[in-house]
């Protein structure tokens, strides 16, 4: 019998060995691990005009001008912003209207900007409504030939990622 009761004794411990062992591993549990990559942000534009960069003038004539900027493939959502400088003479001879797509960047003269989504292709904005600058009907060509120095119109483009910023202001001031 004190065989008998000596087993009894060692299956009841190793039973209650095996009930706390497993009340612990159910009370415990093993660290979760979770994996963060960061990566930078891309935004790829290009400029480029196919029509030239020198113009006869002559009264009343369109003259073919399409600058134009592309957001490149897979680029982020961006600020995209276009600055026009141009010589003073240039209104006096020529007009030119910029594509609807173009908002005038408020205290910037000459800065214009639009909103540009994130995309899988290119995509292509044009600056000058109908691609084009005409000469004035009015224009004389006794002042076409005093002109000097000629007129000329200068083209930059730039874009910022627009995650985080809420206006093309704040856009802008954070490009500068």
């Amino acid at each position: 019998m004190r065989k008998s009761r000596k087993w009894l004794i060692i299956a009841a411990a190793l039973l209650l060995v095996l009930g706390i062992g497993a009340t612990i591993a159910y009370l415990v549990s093993s660290p979760a691990t979770v994996h963060n990559t960061f990566t930078v942000g891309n935004v790829s534009i290009t400029l480029q005009e196919t029509t030239g960069a020198e113009y006869k003038l002559a009264p009343g004539v369109a003259l073919p001008k399409d600058p134009t900027v592309t957001v490149k493939a897979d680029s982020e959502a961006c600020w995209l912003f276009v600055k026009v400088e141009k010589e003073p003479a240039l209104d006096a001879f020529c007009t030119y209207e910029i594509q609807s797509q173009w908002t005038p960047l408020p205290g910037q003269n000459g800065v214009y900007y639009c909103q540009a989504a994130k995309a899988d292709t290119d995509q292509v904005y044009s600056i000058l409504a109908d691609n084009r600058v005409t000469v004035k009907d009015t224009v004389t060509e006794q002042a076409l030939a005093a002109m000097t120095p000629y007129p000329t119109m200068k083209f930059t483009a730039y874009a910022i990622q627009s995650e985080g910023i809420s206006t093309a202001e704040d856009a802008w001031q954070a490009l500068s």
